[in-house]
């Protein structure tokens, strides 16, 4: 009888134990397809928001460069630059699977952008009544600290994001995409820097052996 009863209870250690491993399995497959979701996400977003962030870079500068009697064309150009940047970010925004971390950073970037397009609006704004009301609140100079300071709080909203995708990090050794990128940019100058000295070198022998055959 007690052989029975501990039979028994071995039969239903063993029948939880395969219940357990049948329930896990479908369980580790969505895990996996959830990482792989994940990981094209990153594949895909990552570089599109880079390329943002570069182009803010460039824009903060041209911002920074411009003086308060340029010509009306040249802020109109910073104006359509602005409205590039927002599609690029709107375009992000779309993609499903983020993470509510990644979709609030991406409002604020929106916000950011949408404040500077506002502040260079009034600047060139070709209606002459509503840019000289602009004006009478706050001048050019004044217009252009405002969207130089929404572009640089765009490209450290722009980092935060970067930093939301802790599966690249974790692949890079804590380095965001840009990081790693503009690490390896700089390596591979600095190796092709010290593999032109051979090429240079092989070119010169060869020239020197056709100077002698003739």
């Amino acid at each position: 009888m007690e052989n029975s009863l501990i039979l028994a209870a071995w039969g239903l250690v063993l029948a939880t134990l395969l219940l357990f491993g049948a329930s896990l399995i479908p369980a580790l497959g969505q895990f996996r397809e959830w990482r792989e979701r994940e990981r094209s996400l990153a594949s895909i977003l990552l570089p599109e928001l880079h390329g943002t962030r570069t182009h803010a870079t460039d824009l903060r500068d041209t911002i920074l460069r411009l003086k308060a009697d340029a010509p009306l064309d040249e802020i109109t150009h910073v104006y359509y630059t602005v409205e590039q940047l927002c599609e690029r970010v709107e375009r992000v925004q779309s993609h499903d699977g983020l993470s509510i971390d990644q979709r609030l950073e991406l409002y604020i970037l929106s916000s950011h952008l949408n404040l500077l397009g506002l502040q260079i609006s009034l600047i060139a704004n070709e209606d002459e009544n509503i840019r000289r009301m602009a004006l009478e609140d706050a001048s050019i100079e004044e217009r252009l600290r405002k969207s130089a300071n929404a572009v640089q709080a765009t490209i450290i909203c722009l980092d935060r994001v970067d930093r939301l995708f802790v599966e690249v990090r974790r692949k890079y050794q804590g380095r965001t995409f840009t990081e790693e990128m503009l690490q390896r940019v700089e390596l591979d100058s600095d190796n092709a820097e010290k593999a032109l000295v051979d090429v240079r070198r092989e070119i010169a022998r060869r020239q020197g052996d056709e100077a002698y055959r003739l």
